[in-house]
């Protein structure tokens, strides 16, 4: 599909104006965001159609909370913005993107249902622009071509992207011209970013957005076990084992990436301030390598939820997008893995650093536990706790891109030369157990 066949596709009509489809964490419903006013005071049921035309079951809507409804006609630039909850909507991938994260003049796209051209062949229009500013989650965008409000009416609710390398971003929803007097509104129109529909939905308790391959590990399998070796052809057997184990184990119950993420949330984090994070791709790509080198290692025929719980207190992983060194942080680590994990068990860190160390020098992790260790006692000078103590030297810390490259990459050769009797999977198992528990 084209950009522009990717953005018609999750524009919808809801009644009078526009709405745009997104992902919502669960398959009981979807969402259309859309504008306030284009929902308040209808009569007899919202109607709401596709961009073939189709009609989606409204099941409930979600306007934002507010003491008094005479704030929505004082200060619409505030207020205007609800969400309504759909008949569940299996073909939306939607791919969003923070406002507050758009440089200076960023292109943009507006795109709905404009009332003049409902009735045409080619109902959906599209206009270009780019970011005039953004406050308060309020973007102010300008529209080439200095459109009027006759023009453009009729897509207030409509979505707003960003394309960045070919891939339509969304970033928020168009509800007004941007100025007061008649004579102002050209040119220029207000939108609220995602991050105003957020707080709808948790203020209602609903189930958060979320992008697609947060809703089945089949949409990041893709792109497991990316070996940067010197001859592709020397792995590709051990490649497609590891894909073929992660389609089994989603076949046989593997939980959804939302759920694992509800379940544990800042536990998957080195960084639990940093809740953005946690709809990293990335992070979900490693998660999913985690869990079939896990079951890899383990020899689980399954990985469901019973294998899961029983994992984590053994094995977890540690995701930070931050691509410095990562034994800088081993106190971090250490403390980390006194808080997730039994004696004995396994802390793996994913992150960018492509040159990331298996194991941490020896020498520096034991001064770090013997510092974390300490304790007061009633003397002058403090003591190490033989327990504690004991309890941080078991843990094996170890990096995700290390184990790819000790296990995998330095010795790539050796899978290509493996006897008929040894299958790859089993070299890197083998390997594996060498380094974690």
């Amino acid at each position: 599909m084209t950009v522009s066949e990717i953005m018609q596709s999750y524009c919808v009509k809801v009644n009078g104006g526009c709405g745009v489809l997104v992902n919502a964490m669960t398959r009981e419903y979807s969402y259309v965001l859309t504008a306030a006013h284009v929902i308040s005071g209808q009569q007899g049921g919202h109607v709401v159609h596709d961009y073939q035309g189709n009609p989606l079951t409204v099941l409930a809507v979600l306007p934002l909370d507010l003491p008094s409804s005479e704030l929505i006609r004082t200060e619409p630039q505030l207020y205007d913005f609800a969400i309504l909850k759909v008949a569940y909507q299996e073909r939306v991938a939607q791919k969003c993107f923070p406002a507050s994260d758009l440089i200076d003049r960023a292109p943009l796209i507006l795109i709905g249902f404009p009332e003049t051209e409902r009735a045409s062949p080619d109902p959906i229009k599209e206009y270009t622009g780019h970011k005039i500013s953004v406050a308060n989650e309020l973007v102010t965008m300008y529209v080439d071509g200095i459109p009027g409000t006759t023009t453009i009416r009729g897509m207030s609710g409509g979505g707003v992207y960003h394309v960045l390398d070919a891939t339509p971003l969304l970033i928020g929803v168009e509800f007004q011209m941007d100025g007061t007097g008649t004579e102002q509104q050209y040119g220029r129109v207000q939108c609220h970013s995602l991050a105003r529909f957020e707080e709808i939905i948790t203020a209602h308790s609903s189930a958060p957005m979320i992008p697609a391959y947060l809703e089945c590990f089949s949409n990041v399998r893709d792109k497991i076990f990316s070996f940067n070796v010197d001859d592709p052809s020397n792995v590709s057997a051990l490649k497609l084992e590891l894909e073929s184990a992660a389609d089994y184990l989603i076949t046989k119950g593997l939980l959804p990436p939302y759920k694992v993420m509800r379940q544990h949330h800042t536990d998957l984090l080195l960084d639990p301030k940093n809740l953005g994070e946690l709809k990293t791709y990335d992070l979900w790509v490693a998660y999913l390598e985690f869990l079939v080198i896990s079951a890899l290692v383990d020899q689980a025929v399954v990985a469901d939820d019973a294998y899961l719980k029983g994992l984590e207190r053994k094995r977890r992983l540690v995701y930070t997008s931050d691509g410095t060194n990562w034994i800088r942080r081993l106190e971090e680590l250490l403390k980390i893995a006194r808080r997730l994990l039994d004696k004995d068990g396994t802390l793996i860190v994913a992150s960018p650093e492509s040159a990331a160390k298996i194991l941490p020098p020896t020498i520096r992790l034991e001064k770090i536990i013997s510092n974390i260790s300490v304790v007061p006692n009633q003397g002058p000078f403090p003591v190490i706790d033989s327990v504690e103590n004991d309890i941080f030297t078991s843990f094996k810390l170890t990096h995700l891109e290390g184990l790819r490259k000790k296990c995998v990459i330095d010795i790539e050769d050796e899978y290509s030369n493996l006897p008929a009797s040894k299958l790859p999977r089993d070299l890197l198992r083998e390997k594996l157990s060498e380094i974690i528990n």
